[in-house]
C-alpha cells in the first residue's frame, strides 16, 4: 500500500497558506482602492442616460418641506432652512442617484433627516429635497464624468432651491445648509444667489465636510464672509472634521477634491480652507475642550416630530491648517463605522447635532433683531376706523 507523503501536504498547505494570507494583506494595504475601482459605473458620462429628474411641484420629491397650507407667521420658528442632504449613494451601475431609488429614500428618511435635517428645525421651517446626488465615486475621482454627475446633481438642487424661494416669503431669515456633498452644492447656492439682495436675508450658511477655499471671498463669494463671531450674521460657516484616524481621508479633502470657482470645478490642491470651530464658533486655532461640546446624536428611524437624545461632552475640537481635528468621541455611535469604504461613507450620527442646532436658532434671532428685514403688513383696515357713507342724490350740473 502506497504511504502519503505527508511533508508534501503539508509544504502544499503551507504554500496555499501563505498565498492566502499575502492575499489578504494586499486587499487591506489596496481597500480603499479596491472599493473606488467597484464604484466605478463603467461608462462614460457622455454616453449615460440620466435617471429621471425630480418634480419639484411633487410632495415625494421632497425629504422634508413644511405645510404649504399653514401660515408661516403661526409658527415658533421664524426663519425658513435649505438644507441640502449628504450622499447615500455609492455608484457602481450609476453615476447619479436614480429618483425611484426606494433603499436609498429609505437611508434618507431613516439615517440622513434625523440627523442632518432635524437639528435646523427649532429654527425655521424645514425644506429638503430628493435630488440625483453624484455617485460617491464622482467623489472620488476628477474625470470630467464626475464633474458632469456633480453638475447634474447641482442643478436638481438649484431647481428645487427656486421652489423654496417662491415659498419663503421675504420677511423671514434663511437658513442654508449642506453636508458632504450638499455642502458643495451650497458653495454654488451661495455663489449663484447670494452676491446681491437675498445676502440681507441670510442668517448663517453651513459648508460642513467639503472643503470651501478662503479665496473664494475674495473671488466668486466676495460678498459674504466668514462667521467670525458666534453672533454674526449674514455670514458662512465651513469646517471639515477628522479624528486623528482619518488621515486618508483628510489627505483627499485638502489635496483630491473637487470645489466650483464660479466657472467650473477645480481641485482644491492644498489651498487654504476655512475652519470655524463649532465649539468656539471662532476661525481661532485654540482647543475646545470636550466640557464645550453641547452633544452630537446617533438617531435611526425617528418620526419627524421626535427629538433624540444628544450625548454631551463627546469630543474637544481644533482647527489646525484648514481641518477641524476632533478628539475620538466617548460613545462608539458618534465613531466612523468600521465596514469596507467607512472612510468614505457619509456617518450615520452627527456629532455636532446640537452644537449647530443652538447657532442657528441664535443668528435667525439676530438677524431678527437686527431689524434689516421688511416687516409683514398688517392687516389693511386694522389702522383705519371703518365709517358709514349715507346715500346722497346725484344733483345733475346747471346748465
Amino acid at each position: 500500500m502506497r504511504k502519503l507523503d505527508l511533508g508534501k501536504y503539508k509544504t502544499f498547505f503551507g504554500a496555499v497558506m501563505g498565498f492566502l494570507l499575502i492575499s489578504l494583506i494586499l486587499i487591506y494595504v489596496y481597500r480603499d482602492d479596491i472599493f473606488q475601482t467597484i464604484q466605478d459605473p463603467g461608462q462614460p458620462f457622455q454616453t449615460y442616460e440620466p435617471p429621471a429628474a425630480p418634480n419639484y411641484a411633487s410632495l415625494e420629491s421632497w425629504l422634508a418641506q413644511p405645510d404649504l397650507g399653514v401660515d408661516p407667521y403661526t409658527l415658533t420658528a421664524k426663519g425658513d432652512v435649505f438644507v441640502v442632504v449628504p450622499s447615500v449613494y455609492r455608484g457602481g451601475k450609476h453615476w447619479n442617484l436614480p429618483s425611484d431609488d426606494l433603499k436609498r429614500k429609505s437611508k434618507l428618511q431613516r439615517i440622513v433627516r434625523p440627523n442632518y435635517v432635524s437639528p435646523y428645525g427649532e429654527s425655521g421651517r424645514l425644506f429638503a429635497p430628493f435630488y440625483r446626488q453624484a455617485s460617491l465615486y464622482a467623489f472620488m475621482t476628477n474625470r470630467e464624468d464626475a464633474q458632469q454627475a456633480q453638475n447634474l446633481a447641482y442643478q436638481d438642487v438649484k431647481r428645487a432651491f427656486q421652489v423654496f424661494l417662491r415659498q419663503s416669503p421675504p420677511e423671514r431669515p434663511i437658513v442654508l445648509v449642506g453636508h458632504n456633498q450638499g455642502a458643495s452644492h451650497v458653495q454654488r447656492l451661495l455663489i449663484d444667489y447670494f452676491q446681491g439682495p437675498l445676502k440681507d436675508r441670510l442668517a448663517v450658511a453651513y459648508v460642513i465636510d467639503h472643503p470651501l477655499p478662503l479665496a473664494s471671498f475674495e473671488g466668486p463669494m466676495s460678498s459674504l464672509s466668514p462667521c467670525d463671531t458666534p453672533d454674526e450674521i449674514q455670514c458662512v460657516v465651513a469646517f471639515g472634521s477628522f479624528t486623528p484616524k482619518d488621515e486618508v481621508i483628510a489627505e483627499r479633502f485638502l489635496e483630491g477634491s473637487l470645489v466650483h470657482n464660479g466657472t467650473e470645478y477645480e481641485a482644491i490642491n492644498n489651498r487654504p480652507t476655512l475652519c470655524i470651530n463649532p465649539l468656539l464658533w471662532t476661525q481661532s486655532e485654540d482647543y475646545a475642550p470636550e466640557r464645550l461640546h453641547l452633544g452630537g446624536v446617533a438617531a435611526e428611524g425617528l418620526d419627524p416630530d421626535m427629538t433624540p437624545a444628544s450625548l454631551t461632552k463627546q469630543s474637544g475640537a481644533q482647527c489646525q491648517n484648514g481641518l477641524l481635528l476632533v478628539d475620538i468621541p466617548r460613545s462608539k455611535s458618534l465613531r466612523r463605522p468600521r465596514k469596507v469604504g467607512g472612510k468614505f461613507r457619509t456617518l450615520p450620527s452627527n456629532l455636532f447635532y446640537e452644537d449647530l442646532k443652538q447657532d442657528a436658532k441664535r443668528r435667525v434671532q439676530n438677524l431678527l433683531n437686527a431689524k434689516v428685514l421688511p416687516e409683514r403688513a398688517g392687516p389693511l383696515l386694522d389702522d383705519f376706523e371703518v365709517q358709514e357713507i349715507e346715500d346722497s342724490p346725484i344733483i345733475p350740473p346747471e346748465e
